[in-house]
C-alpha cells in the first residue's frame, strides 16, 4: 500500500492534469457548447474532494486488513476519474 501522503498527490496531480484538459479542450473549441465540459469539471473536482476525505478518515484505524480493502477501492475509483473525460466532447 503506497503512503498517505503519495496517494494524495496521485490524486491531486491527475485531477489538476484532467482539469487542465478540460480547459484546454475548451480553449481550442470555441464553438462548441461547453455544459458538458462544466459539469465534468464540477465532477472531478468533487470526486477529487470526496477521495481525499476518504484518505483522511478511514474507516477503522485499528484494523489493518479493512483499511487495505479500504485503501485499495480508493486507487479503484482514482482510475475512474479518467474514464469520467469521455465525457468531454
Amino acid at each position: 500500500m503506497a503512503s498517505r501522503r503519495a496517494l494524495k498527490k496521485s490524486i491531486n496531480n491527475l485531477t489538476f492534469e484532467l482539469v487542465s484538459e478540460s480547459y484546454t479542450f475548451k480553449l481550442f473549441h470555441p464553438e462548441k457548447k461547453h455544459d458538458k465540459t462544466d459539469q465534468t469539471m464540477q465532477n472531478l473536482v468533487q470526486m477529487r474532494n470526496n477521495l481525499i476525505n476518504k484518505i483522511n478518515n478511514p474507516m477503522e484505524k485499528q484494523n489493518f486488513k479493512k483499511n487495505r480493502k479500504h485503501f485499495r477501492s480508493i486507487v479503484k475509483e482514482l482510475n475512474t476519474m479518467v474514464s469520467l473525460m469521455d465525457n468531454i466532447g
